[in-house]
């Protein structure tokens, strides 16, 4: 296709990157017990592990939807999701999810990490969606940043719970370079 940017590295590594949380995903609810994954009910946390897995989940779906639609200009819109699906109380689907999920993104076409996406979001619930123009890999890139915010939520919820994590789940990239240079 005439005008059509190679498709980098670095795109690539970001659906590596997104691939690698959705790993960290899915060790985390296998470390959970069915009661740990569906309890709320720390403070400040209103919404059990298992809604936060539900929402990454969906924002790797509208990701992979946007990414694999047909049309000349792919859309992505992460805000139109189902809230209140078998993913927030069937562990076992949650963690088969996450492992099909990772294969879809492992899956994804290098040249629609290149092409450019077209983002509807809410930015005020008193407003409608708004345009945002964005490309394939730099939305992978937010997912992967989004899934990894969760994670650390999830993981201080699920040791509330009394389950043991990873002393660097839910770390950004960022944290774990700088940790690294003191």
């Amino acid at each position: 296709m005439a005008g059509r940017e190679q498709p980098s590295s670095e795109a690539t590594r970001c659906s590596d990157a997104l691939a690698a949380a959705l790993d960290r995903l899915h060790g985390l609810i296998q470390g959970l017990s069915d009661e740990q994954y569906t309890r709320s009910g720390m403070k400040g946390f209103s919404s059990p592990i298992a809604a936060h897995v539900r929402h990454c989940v969906d924002h790797v779906d509208a990701l992979l939807l946007g990414l694999q639609d047909g049309e000349p200009v792919r859309e992505i819109r992460y805000d139109r999701r189902e809230r209140g699906t078998r993913i927030e109380t069937d562990r076992g689907h949650a963690l088969e999810t996450c492992s099909n999920r990772r294969e879809q993104v492992l899956a994804l076409d290098p040249s629609a990490l290149a092409d450019p996406v077209r983002v509807l979001a809410m930015v005020s619930p008193e407003h409608p969606e708004q345009l945002f123009d964005s490309t394939g890999a730099r939305e992978t890139l937010y997912v992967f940043h989004h899934t990894i915010h969760h994670l650390a939520l999830m993981a201080a919820h699920a040791e509330y719970l009394g389950a043991s994590m990873e002393h660097d789940l839910g770390r950004a990239p960022a944290t774990l370079a700088a940790d690294q240079d003191h």
